[in-house]
């Protein structure tokens, strides 16, 4: 029976990469308004603010969103990278996290037989 012991620096690079994860998911769902609203407004977009809350009309003209009471943003494409950057950033660290995790565990994929062809 094989024994597992991790060494004390797998333990650190597991706990640094699971902080750097949980940091990431955080930031997300604090940021997540400024995230929404990058996105909605990569394309020309209508923002009306109702009941509290700020909504999207898109290929509006500008009589209709200003009949509505809102205003006009300019499109900004370059948002268009920020929720891609985001997830390949959590991509990134939680795939660290989880691979090291699993190795401190002690956990690995079974060896399957070679078969003969």
């Amino acid at each position: 029976m094989d024994t597992h012991k991790p060494k004390p620096w797998q333990w650190a690079k597991t706990i640094f990469w699971g902080i750097v994860t949980a940091l990431l998911y955080a930031m997300l769902f604090s940021y997540s308004d400024a995230i929404l609203h990058m996105a909605h407004t990569t394309p020309e977009s209508c923002v009306v603010l109702e009941h509290g809350q700020h909504i999207y009309y898109h290929k509006v003209d500008i009589a209709a969103c200003t009949a509505k009471g809102g205003h006009v943003e300019a499109p900004q494409y370059w948002h268009v990278l920020i929720p891609i950057l985001i997830a390949f950033a959590i991509s990134l660290t939680h795939g660290a996290f989880t691979g090291l995790f699993w190795d401190v565990m002690g956990l690995k994929p079974a060896n399957r037989p070679k078969q003969k062809g």
